[in-house]
């Protein structure tokens, strides 16, 4: 599929979410009911995302990427979130390569995940070790940023220990001990941070809302087909508030991450109104994620928590992502430091910061 950088339209985008739909509901569907606490990495699946300009839209063309923009990226990786996707997209292409671009090194092919952390270099050796990189034992390069550098390391020059979220996805640790060569290294002057947090942020938020959407969907299908006492479960009152507080969690949810998209792609991941919007997002997301698993197990009753019933997949997920790239507690935090620190009233700052101007 070519990507150009003008916006997409919404034609556009609604081929390019059938397009990453299929190639994921492909690979996942046949393994989301086994008895299996994970859907495991599928190399063929990411030969096909990467062959269907996927793994790399927002990377520009002349550096191996699609050429594509964020809200392009966004409809990609909810699309990852709804079908329990095992590809390591807003890793690769959102943080990976940012980072490697921004150091001025080039992007590596294969698989790339990312990590931030306290490592040192000592006599030209870069030392240290990285807990909970997603995807490193399947990652081709594990692109590290600490304090005041980029590397890029080949997976076969790192120490891996295996370590698994609640959801039973990768979230390894990294231990490195070598030898930094120039093509593989570089100095920044800049505090990256900030923005790779923010970045990682709304990847997790935009997953979260894919996720959601399928719990949300599978409920309102099983609520509708279960009869108990001689009605659906959906004409029980109890249960229909369940479900229209999972919606609406969701829907607040969507509104604040497509939000922050706009923000970003307009603004840069760097000014104050992405900040805020992604702060915005990542709360609501993860607030969403609670009240919508909770809700949603609770209208399946105990089957939605069986190893044959695939919920598990959506809700899990969407917990495991909650507390990655900064939990909500956190942002509340950060976003209540921000409006002290502007000097505006809540509603002055509310107001600034959500101009698209």
């Amino acid at each position: 599929m070519t990507m150009t950088s003008a916006p997409a339209s919404s034609d556009e985008l609604a081929e390019l979410r059938s397009l990453a739909g299929d190639i994921c509901g492909a690979a996942t569907e046949p393994v989301l009911d086994l008895q299996q606490r994970d859907v495991a990495f599928n190399p063929r699946l990411w030969s096909h995302l990467d062959e269907a300009g996927l793994t790399r839209l927002s990377t520009p063309e002349e550096q191996g990427g699609s050429g594509a923009g964020l809200v392009e990226l966004a409809v990609v990786l909810e699309q990852i979130g709804y079908h329990a996707a095992p590809a390591p997209i807003a890793e690769n292409d959102l943080l990976a390569s940012w980072l490697l671009r921004t150091a001025g090194l080039s992007v590596r092919t294969g698989v790339m995940t990312a990590a931030f952390g306290e490592l040192h270099t000592r006599d030209g050796r870069l030392q240290g070790t990285v807990n909970s990189v997603p995807w490193a034992r399947h990652a081709d390069t594990v692109v590290i940023a600490g304090p005041g550098f980029v590397a890029a390391v080949p997976s076969t020059a790192l120490t891996i220990s295996p370590n698994d979220d609640i959801a039973a996805q990768p979230c390894d640790h990294v231990t490195v001990d070598m030898t930094v060569a120039a093509d593989t290294f570089a100095a920044v002057d800049t505090d990256l941070a900030g923005e790779f947090r923010d970045r990682g942020a709304l990847a997790r938020a935009l997953q979260t809302c894919g996720a959601l959407d399928r719990a949300v969907e599978m409920t309102v299908r099983h609520v509708s087909e279960r009869v108990q006492f001689g009605r659906p479960l959906a004409k029980f009152q109890a249960v229909q508030n369940l479900v229209a507080t999972s919606a609406s969690a969701l829907c607040l949810a969507r509104s604040a991450s497509d939000f922050a998209v706009d923000m970003a792609q307009a603004h840069g991941f760097a000014s104050e109104q992405a900040r805020f919007a992604v702060a915005v997002a990542k709360i609501e997301a993860s607030r969403a994620a609670t009240v919508v698993s909770r809700n949603t197990h609770q209208a399946h009753g105990a089957i939605g928590f069986t190893l044959d019933h695939r919920l598990r997949h959506f809700t899990g997920r969407a917990l495991a992502w909650r507390s990655e790239f900064g939990g909500i507690r956190e942002w509340q935090r950060r976003l209540g430091e921000s409006v002290l620190e502007s000097g505006y009233s809540a509603w002055e700052f509310v107001s600034t910061y959500s101009s698209s101007s």
